[in-house]
């Protein structure tokens, strides 16, 4: 199991707590036991696997503390019925870039783009979204299209596509499953 350094106590009790998150899981003894805890803002926080074959324990614990998100939607996709087992929905083609070593590196650049303001003066989007959060866990979904409406317009979205496509040119023979500029 990959978690926390924190003391996570009882489970039953931790469980009861209303910000505790949710556990998505698939398979069982048999087919092999894949459980994820993603806490209350969609991150990773526990990842408990058990198979009688080998699996890459390298690759799992790239997933701790990655946003749902950046896992292809895992919550809707899991939601919808759509992943039935996670040791195969991990190795698909599109999660190479969760293992890449540069990976921590790429999302640590995009903050920092997402960090700086459009104007000087005004407040960046990722002070507005902090703010949100710190207001209230669940943001509107007119709050949300607002959000999304000014991120669209803004010199850090232009920043974010250059910043990932550079990314992908760079390690295109490592991670050849992801389209680049000229072809998006």
């Amino acid at each position: 199991a990959v978690v926390s350094t924190q003391s996570t106590g009882d489970l039953e009790t931790a469980m009861l707590d209303p910000n505790y998150g949710r556990e998505l899981i698939t398979g069982d003894k048999d087919s092999g036991y894949f459980r994820l805890h993603l806490n209350q803002y969609h991150s990773v926080e526990t990842v408990t696997c058990l198979a009688k074959s080998a699996f890459d324990v390298s690759n799992i614990c790239q997933l701790y503390g990655l946003h749902q998100q950046f896992m292809n939607s895992l919550e809707e996709r899991f939601d919808s019925g759509l992943i039935s087992d996670f040791f195969a929905y991990f190795k698909e083609p599109w999660s190479l870039l969760l293992y890449h070593d540069r990976f921590s590196e790429l999302r640590s650049e995009i903050m920092e783009l997402l960090c700086q303001p459009n104007q000087p003066g005004e407040e960046s989007l990722s002070e507005k979204v902090c703010q949100m959060v710190d207001e209230d866990l669940t943001v509107e979904e007119k709050t949300k299209t607002a959000l999304l409406q000014e991120y669209s317009t803004s010199l850090a979205k232009t920043a974010v596509e250059n910043r990932l496509f550079s990314y992908l040119s760079y390690n295109k023979y490592h991670l050849p499953h992801y389209a680049g500029q000229n072809m998006a």
